[in-house]
């Protein structure tokens, strides 16, 4: 199973500190942010991390690679975009992973800019027991805050429905950047892409790919930080210097 990092943003709302450092490796409680993610994935031992990064940013991920003493095995995928203008968001980004890569799945996905406490077997195990996609889903235990995320929708563990920011939340599940996509998933992706689907957020795949085909959930408590903006940096720091 291979593992893909989803590091291709520009983070223009983290300004002055995105400016000549992209989001994923700043220094959070000491490390790099990436190594934070890393140290997850370790947990699942993937073949291989693809780390999808922008033309822009790309010699400063070759260099963390470079001086990355972990166990994993990293490799850079680059596309071309050099400043927001040009980015092909999320799935633009992953459409072209997978199609020059000829990556067929099972494969996790992980947002570089997501920290947790997670445990990621739960959701490889129960993909590769379903041979389903398995999205990891946290629980923001109110019904306002549910407002602010994209929130899925359950029938025991399957997602039935997802609505990004919904002004009527049905749950306060609110889908996390973890991933899991089954051989069928990935073709289900492209299914969707070649119909003309939004390639930005992810949340615009699984609104499309919960209506068509069975879709199911690991729900997480824990800590969870989605670091788009700057006090969501400042608090996973907080945490994280616990």
């Amino acid at each position: 199973m291979d593992s893909i990092i989803l590091a291709g943003g520009f983070a223009k709302r983290m300004l002055p500190l995105t400016e000549k450092t992209p989001k994923q490796l700043l220094d959070v409680a000491g490390e790099p942010m990436l190594t934070h993610v890393l140290r997850t994935l370790e947990k699942v031992s993937p073949e291989r991390v693809i780390i999808s990064v922008n033309s822009f940013f790309s010699s400063n991920f070759s260099q963390f690679i470079d001086n990355y003493k972990g166990s994993l095995n990293l490799e850079l995928f680059v596309e071309s975009s050099e400043n927001e203008e040009e980015k092909l968001g999320a799935l633009g980004a992953l459409n072209l992973l997978f199609s020059e890569l000829s990556i067929k799945g099972p494969v996790l996905i992980a947002g570089g800019d997501n920290l947790s406490d997670f445990d990621l077997r739960e959701m490889v195990s129960k993909s590769d027991r379903t041979n389903r996609d398995v999205i990891g889903l946290y629980d923001v235990e109110d019904i306002n805050l549910a407002k602010l995320y994209g929130i899925a929708e359950l029938k025991s563990d399957r997602i039935v429905d997802f609505v990004e920011k919904p002004s009527d939340p049905k749950s306060t599940l609110a889908a996390t950047a973890y991933w899991m996509l089954s051989e069928d998933g990935i073709s289900n992706f492209f299914e969707y892409i070649n119909s003309g689907g939004n390639r930005d957020a992810l949340g615009n795949f699984l609104t499309w790919n919960v209506k068509r085909n069975n879709v199911l959930s690991v729900s997480y408590r824990g800590t969870w930080y989605d670091i788009g903006d700057l006090d969501s940096y400042k608090q996973a720091q907080n945490w994280l210097l616990k």
